[in-house]
């Protein structure tokens, strides 16, 4: 499974080797259920062969890819034996925090150990960020999606939404049922129009991976460059 975790980051090495590189921008669970990899470049992209299948949820970041199975957590590293059903990750570095969406149970990932966390949140966990040694989550309750601290202090409010929520390193990703809405540190916003989403997820260092039936797409969330895009093999 390492071996095949690790396609993910070495993906276009061997068109590297014969000088002409294919930029390796993530990873995707398609629709199947299957991890594939991201290649190529905005507005020109092409999807991986299948490298694990039935995986339930996956995040990838600059330096790090987790793809929860029903009973495992699989890296580039090697894999752990983890509580079953899907997960919510929050990376940062070559580490990570996860929540068991099934046993709502929280656990730090490192090298491919995980340790439990006492962490005990009101509502339903939506996304995790970590960064500077702190921890923010975004919970929906009710409605209203609030982001609060594993000790339950609430430090922002987000939007009163039932879809999905990704929180960035600065800024904010939610759907409405009609738009993406990309909420910037200073307040500003960029909306882009999709129906349905249904996950948002870290696809990569650039990018987020929003999966509206069965089709997926990519937001480039840069700033300056962002961008929606349909992954090749969907059906909007």
């Amino acid at each position: 499974m390492r071996r095949i975790l690790a396609v993910l980051f070495w993906a276009g090495y061997a068109c590297a080797q014969s000088g002409i590189e294919v930029p390796s921008l993530g990873a995707i669970v398609d629709p199947s259920g299957a991890l594939r990899p991201v290649q190529g470049v905005a507005g020109n992209f092409f999807l991986g062969s299948a490298s694990v299948a039935g995986v339930l949820s996956a995040a990838c970041s600059e330096r790090l890819c987790l793809a929860k199975t029903d009973s495992k957590i699989l890296a580039a590293s090697g894999e752990t034996d983890a509580p079953p059903g899907a997960a919510v990750f929050g990376l940062d570095g070559d580490d990570a925090v996860l929540f068991f969406l099934q046993s709502r149970k929280f656990a730090r990932w490192h090298e491919n150990t995980l340790e439990s966390l006492d962490w005990a949140v009101d509502g339903d966990v939506l996304s995790i960020r970590l960064g500077g040694g702190e921890a923010e989550i975004a919970v929906r309750r009710d409605s209203t999606v609030w982001v609060v601290r594993p000790d339950g202090a609430v430090v922002d409010w987000i939007a009163d939404t039932a879809g999905p929520v990704l929180l960035l390193a600065d800024d904010v990703l939610y759907a409405t049922p009609d738009q993406l809405v990309l909420r910037r540190r200073n307040a500003s916003e960029m909306r882009f129009d999709l129906t349905g989403a249904e996950t948002i997820t870290t696809m990569g260092a650039h990018y987020a991976a929003i999966r509206a039936g069965d089709a997926v797409y990519a937001l480039r969330i840069e700033a300056d460059r962002e961008d929606l895009f349909l992954l090749p093999g969907s059906t909007p």
